[in-house]
């Protein structure tokens, strides 16, 4: 049995991360609160105190994962002094909590759920998912950066959930299924053969087909908590071909940690990502307001670069893209977000907040090595952006998956 009170007492309320054995085990603990709830067995049990204890076990997984959601944690990193103080083995840094929670979502959620791992037959696999949970508001960018970088021969499937605490805001998920008219919960048979045929696919957290897990946060509890890191993580394609992926992170994590989690990852032989970028943009100099997006303000963008095995740390500005820097408000939609990124995928939208989302398909096409400099990155990106074929990407990706 998981002792809650020793997660709470001696990790969340001390800001100490739990070491990747202990994530695992919690990853455990909070999948058995999700699956009483997607099963609905406690609703039918007889003996009122067998349902309540039941319903404590998932009460008890949101309040772990909500308190360990903070900014202290994921920043703690071991030292000799706070060891000394301890009897049970700390770890390195958060990235062990994500590591093991995400594995234990991969191993235990994911590859026993009802579709199991999606298996497209490409050879490769790329996801531009963010944590959301912004403190400023921008445009669907990484959604619309991917039929970018899709319409220019990069295979995609992006991964993404509906807004949580701002029901106004369009996720990533109400932008594909209310303003694009595609399917998010589409058969996952139907989401590989987009992938093989279209090179894009969509696939939903929320979907319990793929995964339980997001049911605390979306259905039940209505707060941010840990599953802004796990989420964008454990997308469901088989991790084995997402060798490439960027990741936005909100302003609770520095990049490298996240990199770090992957590298955890990557050594336990759960994912096999070979090349990633960790993203947090920033919209002002002293770098705190951000995005969990490439940034083209006067703040730049912090990132956590992994290659074969080793994380490098730098910052890309606005001129790395060929571009000048852009004031905070130039970023912001002008009314309805979901409306106003359908405008930009359709090239009706130029000046700053056309610019934030070639920077970030630009970004893409490098990863893909599509071409090595950033500025010629970012040339093709407009291109194709202004001749209709990403707006094109999108129509046919909605033709193979029509929203029912």
């Amino acid at each position: 049995m998981m002792d809650i009170k020793h997660i709470l007492k001696d990790h969340a309320y001390q800001n100490i991360p739990l070491n990747y054995k202990e994530a695992y085990e919690l990853g455990l603990f909070i999948l058995n609160g999700c699956r009483e709830v997607l099963n609905k067995k406690w609703t039918e049990l007889k003996n009122e105190e067998e349902a309540k204890e039941r319903v404590r076990i998932l009460i008890q997984g949101i309040s772990a994962l909500c308190t360990l959601h903070n900014k202290a944690t994921y920043r703690w990193r071991w030292n000799e002094e706070s060891a000394e103080i301890h009897e049970y083995k700390l770890p390195q840094s958060s990235a062990e909590q994500i590591a093991g929670i995400c594995a234990a979502v991969f191993d235990h959620d994911v590859a026993k759920s009802k579709y199991g791992f999606l298996h497209p037959k490409v050879p490769y696999v790329m996801d531009n998912c963010g944590m959301g949970g912004d403190l400023i508001v921008t445009a669907n960018i990484s959604t619309i950066a991917a039929f970018i970088a899709s319409a220019a021969g990069v295979i995609m499937c992006k991964h993404g959930s509906p807004a949580n605490a701002d029901k106004g805001r369009h996720g990533s998920s109400d932008f594909i299924s209310q303003i694009c008219g595609i399917d998010n919960f589409a058969l996952n048979v139907a989401v590989e053969k987009c992938v093989e045929d279209l090179g894009f696919g969509y696939t939903e957290a929320c979907d319990t087909g793929y995964k339980g897990i997001h049911i605390q946060t979306h259905e039940i509890a209505c707060l941010p908590h840990m599953n802004d890191i796990i989420g964008p993580i454990t997308n469901p394609i088989d991790p084995k071909i997402i060798t490439k992926r960027i990741l936005g992170v909100n302003h609770m994590i520095p990049p490298r940690v996240v990199a770090e989690a992957y590298q955890i990852l990557n050594q336990q032989e759960v994912t096999n990502l070979k090349h990633g970028f960790f993203v947090r943009g920033f919209v002002n100099k002293n770098r705190y307001e951000g995005i969990d997006e490439v940034s083209v303000c006067e703040g730049g963008t912090e990132v956590a670069e992994l290659r074969d095995g080793e994380i490098h740390e730098y910052y890309l500005e606005a001129s790395d893209f060929g571009l000048s820097p852009v004031l905070r408000e130039d970023i912001i939609p002008i009314g309805s977000k979901g409306d106003y990124s359908m405008k930009i995928l359709q090239g009706k939208v130029n000046g700053s907040r056309a610019q934030i989302v070639l920077a970030n398909a630009a970004l893409l096409l490098k990863l893909a090595c599509v071409s090595e400099d950033l500025k010629d990155c970012y040339k093709q990106a407009g291109e194709i952006l202004q001749s209709g074929k990403a707006y094109e990407k999108m129509l046919a990706v909605r033709e193979m998956l029509p929203l029912k």
